[in-house]
């Protein structure tokens, strides 16, 4: 028996090697050829139990196949898990986006309802401000009419004091002037009445001293032009309007030189009206 059962683990030691290396081939990834086996040892032929053989070979089949079955079953697990792990990925990444797509929409709500708080604040700032305005200019515009309406009422009080002031002063004034002129009128006709005062003494001293001359007729009349220093001094005294006797003429010369210092008075603008002047000399005698 020794003799045909070393040959025979032998020959089931080699199908295990080779069996192995399918196996390892199979799983892993290719790898280089291993060495060739040494060649068989030549054995003798023995004569070995066949029906022995058979059901070992049947059951190293019954195993191969079981293995088979085994790895199948193990890729189709692997297969479902991969599948499995997939979907599950798949979900995992489906659920990542969805996550992500919600973050993204509250973040887009989040800055819109900013961006809509910042409006309105903005606005209702504006619209403050506006109103701000609005009350400033009116309050302005207010405190413009109020000092306007100051400046008009000032001005129509200093109107109407200019007036009155102005009516009052033209009221004096008119007054003044009527005084004026009525003290001008009584000094004009007091003036008047001291010319002609003067006048009727001025020829009744010079008919004093008047001469009558030769020949003389009643009613002759002579203009002589007389100059008057102060005091009544004649310096001066000729003929401007001839009576038409050059005797008369003479002699009223003569007697206007002769009744120096002609008797004027010292209120100088009786006096200055006697400066130089026109006497008529007509004697009645």
């Amino acid at each position: 028996m020794r003799d045909w059962l070393i040959p025979w683990l032998k020959s089931l030691g080699l199908h295990g090697v080779l069996l192995a290396a399918l196996l390892l081939g199979w799983r892993s990834a290719p790898t280089p050829p291993p060495a060739p086996p040494p060649p068989p040892e030549i054995i003798e032929a023995v004569a070995v139990d066949e029906a022995a053989v058979q059901e070992q070979l049947q059951r190293l089949k019954a195993r191969e196949q079981a293995e088979v079955r085994r790895r199948e079953r193990l890729k189709r697990q692997r297969l479902a898990e991969e599948r499995r792990l997939r979907r599950l990925r798949r979900r995992q990444q489906e659920e990542r986006k969805r996550l992500q797509a919600l973050a993204e929409a509250k973040r887009r709500k989040a800055a819109e309802e900013a961006r809509r708080l910042a409006e309105l604040k903005r606005r209702q700032r504006e619209e403050a401000e506006r109103l701000k305005r609005l009350e400033e200019a009116r309050k302005a515009a207010e405190r413009r009419r109020l000092e306007e309406q100051k400046r008009r009422e000032a001005e129509r009080k200093r109107k109407a004091e200019e007036a009155r002031r102005r009516a009052e002063a033209e009221k004096k004034r008119k007054a003044l002037e009527a005084k004026r002129r009525a003290e001008q009128e009584k000094r004009r006709r007091e003036v008047a009445r001291q010319v002609s005062q003067t006048v009727a003494r001025i020829a009744r001293a010079v008919e004093r001293v008047w001469l009558r001359p030769p020949g003389f007729r009643t009613g002759l009349s002579c203009t002589i032009r007389v100059q008057v220093a102060p005091g009544g001094r004649v310096i001066g005294a000729r003929v401007v309007k001839s009576s038409g006797d050059p005797r008369f003429d003479r002699s009223a010369e003569v007697a206007v030189r002769k009744a120096s210092p002609l008797p004027i008075p010292d209120d100088p603008e009786v006096a200055g009206q006697f400066r130089e002047f026109n006497f008529v000399f007509k004697p009645t005698g």
